[in-house]
C-alpha cells in the first residue's frame, strides 16, 4: 500500500526544555519517564487532581533535556493551561510550537520523523517539511475512518474534559510503579478497589454504523452512547457490566455487537 500522509498541523506541540524537564513531567504526567528514550513515543496522558482527563498525549526525547509533546487539537489548550504555571517553579520552559508544519505518515518504508504508534500499524510524524512527493494525501473522513478502525479514542468525542482515562482505555499511558503524579489517588483507587462505571468498546454493525450521539441499547435497555462510527465500525463507551465482547446490540434500529480492538492493552492491575 502507497504511503499516506494527513496533515496534522492543528495538533498540539509543545517542547519542554531544560534541566530538570524530565523531573518536572514526572510529577504532572500519567506515564513514566524513566521509559523515555530516543527514537521511543510514550503514551501518555495529563489529569485534574481528580483524576479526570486534561489531555491524552505521546513523548519524544529530542535530547537529554527537551522533551517533545503531542496532543490532539482538542487537548491542546487544557495541555497548555495545565503547565503554564506550573512550570514557572521549575528551571525548564514551556513552548507551544505554533505555525509547523506537521505530517502523520502512514505506511511502511519510511524513516525519517518520530514513530507514532496509535494505529496499529507503522506511522511517524514529520515535522517542518514536505511529506515525500510519492504520498497519497488522506482527507478528513479517511483519517477518521482510519483511527476509528484502530480503535484510537479521540479527545473530543470518545473522550472527554469529564472522562476517566480507564474509561477511555488509556491504560497504556499510565504507569502503576512509577512515583505520585497529579490525579495518580484516583487513578490507583480505581485498580486497587474496583473498576470504572463505564468504558470504551467497540461496536460492528454489519449494515453500517449509526451516527455517533446514538443511543445504544442492549435487550431494549439503554447502556450508552455510540461516540464516533465509520463504516461498519464504530466506538461507543457502555455501562461497565454491560461491555461483553460479542454482547448484541442496536443503535438507531440497527443491529450490531460489542467487541474488543486487539491493539487496545490488558486492563491495569496492581503492582505485584
Amino acid at each position: 500500500m502507497a504511503l499516506r500522509a494527513y496533515d496534522v498541523s492543528l495538533w498540539g506541540f509543545f517542547r519542554i526544555h531544560g534541566p530538570d524537564a524530565k523531573k518536572f513531567l514526572q510529577g504532572l504526567v500519567t506515564a513514566d519517564l524513566a521509559r523515555l528514550a530516543p527514537g521511543a513515543c510514550l503514551p501518555a496522558c495529563v489529569l485534574t487532581p481528580k483524576g479526570l482527563l486534561v489531555a491524552d498525549c505521546e513523548l519524544y526525547e529530542e535530547t537529554p533535556e527537551s522533551i517533545l509533546a503531542v496532543t490532539r487539537p482538542g487537548a491542546a489548550i487544557g495541555f497548555l493551561a495545565a503547565f503554564e504555571k506550573k512550570i514557572m517553579l521549575s528551571d525548564s520552559s514551556l513552548k507551544a510550537m505554533r505555525s509547523q508544519q506537521a505530517w502523520l505518515l502512514v505506511g511502511e518504508g519510511f524513516e525519517r520523523g518520530l514513530p507514532w504508534t496509535r494505529l496499529g500499524e507503522p506511522a511517524r510524524l514529520l515535522l517542518g517539511v514536505d511529506p515525500p512527493e510519492d504520498a497519497d494525501f488522506l482527507t478528513d473522513a479517511e483519517f477518521e475512518a482510519l483511527r476509528v478502525n484502530a480503535g484510537f479514542p479521540w479527545f473530543g468525542s470518545d473522550m472527554t474534559a469529564d472522562s476517566l482515562p480507564l474509561e477511555a482505555r488509556q491504560d497504556a499511558a499510565i504507569s502503576m510503579d512509577k512515583g505520585c503524579y497529579m490525579g495518580q489517588e484516583t487513578v490507583s483507587r480505581i485498580v486497587f478497589r474496583g473498576h470504572v462505571n463505564k468504558i470504551l468498546m467497540g461496536l460492528r454493525f454489519p449494515g453500517g454504523a449509526p451516527a455517533p450521539g446514538a443511543a445504544i441499547l442492549r435487550e431494549g435497555r439503554e447502556i450508552g452512547r455510540l461516540t464516533s462510527a465509520a463504516g461498519a465500525v464504530g466506538l461507543g463507551t457502555v455501562r461497565y457490566d454491560d461491555a461483553v465482547a460479542g454482547a448484541k446490540v442496536s443503535a438507531a434500529e440497527r443491529e450490531g455487537e460489542l467487541f474488543l480492538f486487539d491493539s487496545w492493552p490488558k486492563p491495569l492491575s496492581k503492582p505485584a
